[in-house]
């Protein structure tokens, strides 16, 4: 069920209640939460029949996707909501899959690694909600009319199918991380872009010299389409064969010439590192290495295991995410390999600036020196909105802009220029 519809804020309501000389009282109104953006908030309101106050809901959750949370505000205990684009009449989600400038407020500007370098804008993408679970979607286009019109697309058939169907229908863009190691934490990641079966690449020798042979466990097709794109992408190594359960995968992989096997942490029969024991005692010369998949790199760093002593995430483009190992000679051995992750991130440690960049950081506002000093206490965007008192949306405007005027393109490179002020 939508939270676009009444319907769903009728299940939600509650009436609030209090004691009184000893005695359980319940008020006459009804209430309901909203959790959104990283904050969560109860409303008084003010309908007494439960359809009316239900409507009166969806208008707040809706007002509060519009303007942020400084979209409503609360007087005399009541929600007041800020009108909504066209009417203060709640929208349906069959409105909503024909209004365009609906979705064009809702387009997120993406601009990825590999796209840096380029002078034109990246494209956009949009996040689609739907029955308590959400994806992002790129759009494949930085026209906002053309991007819209694909959402509304993507959001009928989340309505009328459901969010599965949507994702095995269009890219969905998740966020990957390589787990090199947990302790000390040294992982990179990168944004991908799942890929349907008219996408499937070829598998086996692409003629390239050096060649080293990579299979992956992916019980998602998507997924496991859109990594074996990006094994392609990197300079010598060639996706040989890719592989859906495990049971198949310990069946098969002895019988061929692998040299590493990339396989999903979170495996329906068990963890990836587990399959990946039992294959070295199959084929001891075989390497062998986990990932995980996040809806978003704020998911991403929350999941984080914790206790490491050194915490270091390295952002890489789709095509380069095998990048700490590009450079290993000979075999692809566990010792070899450890050996080349640990030179990868120290050599991009000491690359480091040195001095502080003062001038930088005096141009930032005040407001943007206040969400920076939360990122240097590893505080989510969704955290940062709930102590500021902003809207996500708002952080995620100051954070674009911090990042333009330090001239950083992550979280990371960011936070260190302000602990080195």
């Amino acid at each position: 069920m939508s939270k676009f519809d009444p319907a769903y804020w009728k299940t939600r309501l509650f009436k609030n209640t209090f004691t009184y000389k000893g005695s359980r009282v319940e008020v006459s109104g009804w209430s309901v939460k909203i959790q959104l953006f990283g904050k969560r908030k109860t409303f008084s309101l003010a309908a007494r029949a439960r359809a009316q106050a239900a409507g009166e809901a969806c208008e707040i959750y809706q007002s509060i996707l519009d303007h942020g949370w400084e979209g409503v505000s609360q007087g005399d205990g009541r929600a007041i909501s800020r009108p909504a684009t066209k009417s203060r009449s709640v929208i349906s989600p069959a409105s909503i899959g024909s209004d365009v400038e609906y979705w064009k407020r809702r387009l997120l500007p993406r601009k990825y690694p590999e796209q840096q370098k380029s002078p034109g804008p990246g494209g956009f993408s949009v996040r689609i909600e739907h029955a308590r679970r959400s994806r992002y979607f790129p759009l494949g286009t930085s026209d906002e009319t053309e991007a819209a019109s694909r959402a509304m697309r993507i959001f009928q058939v989340v309505v009328s199918k459901g969010l599965a169907a949507a994702c095995a229908s269009f890219p969905c863009e998740l966020s990957l991380a390589l787990r090199w190691q947990d302790c000390p934490l040294a992982w990179t990641y990168t944004t991908i872009h799942t890929a349907t079966s008219a996408g499937s690449p070829a598998m086996g020798a692409s003629g390239r010299s050096r060649q080293y042979s990579v299979a992956l466990i992916e019980p998602d097709s998507g997924i496991r389409l859109a990594l074996a794109v990006c094994v392609n992408g990197q300079r010598g190594f060639q996706c040989a064969a890719a592989f859906s359960d495990t049971e198949v995968a310990l069946r098969e992989i002895p019988r061929r010439r692998v040299d590493l096997v990339l396989a999903n942490h979170d495996l329906r029969t068990g963890p990836g590192a587990t399959c990946l024991e039992e294959l070295r005692r199959a084929v001891p010369g075989v390497a062998g290495l986990s990932y995980s998949v996040f809806e978003d790199t704020d998911e991403l760093f929350r999941a984080t295991p914790g206790g490491a002593v050194v915490y270091m995430l390295k952002r890489t483009g789709p095509s380069h995410f095998l990048e700490p190992i590009a450079d290993i000679k000979g075999s692809l051995g566990r010792e070899s390999i450890a050996t080349q992750v640990r030179e990868y991130f120290q050599r991009h440690a000491a690359s480091l600036p040195a001095g502080p960049p003062t001038g930088n950081l005096a141009k930032l506002t005040p407001r943007e020196h206040e969400v920076l000093a939360q990122l240097s206490k590893g505080l989510l965007a969704k955290e940062i909105a709930e102590v500021l008192g902003i809207s996500n949306w708002t952080v995620h405007g100051h954070v674009k802009s911090i990042f333009e005027k330090l001239g950083v393109h992550t979280r990371t490179e960011a936070v260190i220029r302000y602990l080195q002020k």
